[in-house]
């Protein structure tokens, strides 16, 4: 075997989908053979090197890779079925086969669920077992067209994407369906564990899903683009379009206590050693966007332990102030260009903390998106244009990265 190509034994010992109930040693052992003429191949263009073989050439070994790994599910498939028929799942105390498996071999749980729902559906398939099991198309197309319960061969005239519609398609969605998909709405936030980051999944019913997707889609493609000309990726767009939909048009300013730990926030020039009293971490623009909008009290730990309380200081503009701004600015954005008069928010020209004030001449208007995005979140300053007195964006220059301790 060791002369023989490797497509020729991967074609020999994935010719024929051996019966889960009838697995013999050369089953197992002609497995662990396709890996080793697998790592073969690979050891082979290492020494190479890539950049000496064709494009055609590196082509063509990616869809003969693809191939391998199609025969390779395929016996993963034919082992997890005989797994299942021994209930190895129950006996070693998992929920699930899915579950034992991910486990067991080290993968994701989604890659599990996919992998048993898959073996499962193939059980009455023996014509998608046998594409399989030969490579002659991918695992992908296989999981897809087994979503449709009629024979529709394999429709190759699609791409696995355009399977997966035509799956969607024809599933039938029973009235018990249908209420169990609005029951199973659900919506969680976990913070990591500095909560300096949050991240959110759920599911929603096939409604809900489009409606939120279109809500998001349209806000985030109304959002301007930022002062260098780039639009941010479309996941970006979305999750700033998520935030800016949460924004009301007058908001009530936060009561936010900042606890400034003097020994961190002094060795990183605020980035690191700034707690709000909710818990979350943030650095030195969250903190500078919170002084902008927000009644804030400020207290600072010093190195031995003790609390110094600087008292509260009110630095939103009062209701009249921000009255008179926005009359100032035509009760829409400063931002030269920007048409926006929605979720207007007063900045600070100077920050508070560096001594600006808060007064006509120090603050200006501008929207949600402009403020909290450009300013605050991306660091750009304001600017009046020298020839015409409009509001412009400039990036500040780089700062220093953060000063290292210890011998290096």
């Amino acid at each position: 075997m060791g002369c023989e190509s490797v497509d020729s034994v991967l074609m020999n010992v994935s010719r024929d989908r051996v019966s889960s109930r009838s697995f013999s040693p050369c089953f197992l052992s002609e497995g662990l053979a396709v890996m080793s003429n697998l790592s073969q191949v690979l050891r082979m263009f290492d020494r190479m090197g890539l950049e000496r073989i064709s494009t055609d050439a590196l082509e063509q070994q990616l869809g003969a890779d693809e191939k391998s790994i199609a025969r390779l599910r395929a016996r993963q498939l034919a082992l997890l079925e005989e797994l299942d028929v021994r209930q190895v799942a129950t006996a070693d105390g998992s929920r699930s086969l899915s579950e034992w498996a991910a486990s067991r071999i080290d993968i994701a749980p989604d890659t599990s669920k996919t992998l048993v729902r898959t073996m499962r559906r193939l059980l009455d398939r023996p014509d998608l077992q046998e594409a399989l099991g030969t490579g002659s198309v991918s695992f992908d197309r296989i999981e897809a067209v087994s979503r449709i319960n009629e024979d529709v061969g394999l429709l190759e005239w699609s791409d696995v994407a355009g399977v997966r519609r035509e799956a969607s398609k024809r599933a039938r969605i029973t009235a018990a369906g249908e209420s169990r998909s609005a029951d199973d709405r659900y919506l969680a936030l976990q913070p990591t564990l500095d909560e300096s980051r949050w991240k959110l999944w759920g599911e929603l019913d096939g409604y809900s899903g489009t409606l939120v997707d279109k809500v998001l889609a349209e806000a985030a493609d109304g959002l301007p683009d930022l002062p260098d000309g780039s639009t941010g990726s479309l996941g970006w767009r979305k999750a700033t379009a998520l935030v800016g939909c949460l924004v009301s048009d007058d908001p009530r300013p936060a009561n936010v206590t900042a606890i400034v730990e003097a020994k961190h926030a002094a060795a990183t020039d605020g980035e690191a050693g700034v707690l709000l009293d909710a818990g979350a971490r943030v650095g030195r623009q969250a903190l500078q966007a919170i002084l902008c909008d927000a009644d804030v009290e400020v207290t600072a730990r010093t190195e031995d332990g003790r609390f110094m309380d600087y008292g509260r200081h009110h630095r939103t503009a009062p209701p009249a102030l921000k009255r008179a701004l926005l009359a100032k600015y035509g009760f829409r954005c400063g931002a030269d260009g920007c048409e926006s008069r929605h979720r207007l928010q007063v900045h600070h020209l100077t920050p508070w903390a560096e001594g600006g004030q808060t007064n006509q001449q120090e603050m200006v208007v501008l929207c949600w998106f402009h403020h909290q995005v450009v300013v605050h979140e991306r660091g750009y300053e304001v600017f009046f244009h020298p020839h015409h007195g409009r509001i412009r964006f400039r990036k500040p220059p780089p700062r220093p990265g953060p000063r290292r301790t210890g011998v290096g």
